[in-house]
């Protein structure tokens, strides 16, 4: 009976232990996805960033050119002679 529950103990043992690695793998797996993730959300918050700076740009500069009274940048719609 002894020998039985040696083995017994043994057995939930090394049960747990395999669990403990399955976790600390999965674990891992987890941390690189959101790493990458985190890399991502940086990389796209920057570029939001620099589109809303060249707005303002684009903004700042249209309004001098209206305070000088040249009118709205309009480099696309000229006619060409």
């Amino acid at each position: 009976m002894q020998t039985k529950f040696l083995i017994f103990m043994a057995i939930v043992f090394i049960v747990t232990i395999i669990f403990g690695v399955l976790i600390w793998r999965q674990t891992l797996v987890f941390e690189k996805k959101a790493l990458a993730a985190k890399q991502r959300k940086e990389a796209y918050l920057k570029q939001l960033e620099q589109e809303e700076q060249e707005r303002q740009a684009a903004a700042e500069a249209e309004k001098k050119a209206a305070e000088m009274g040249a009118g709205p940048l309009e480099e696309e719609n000229t006619p060409v002679s």
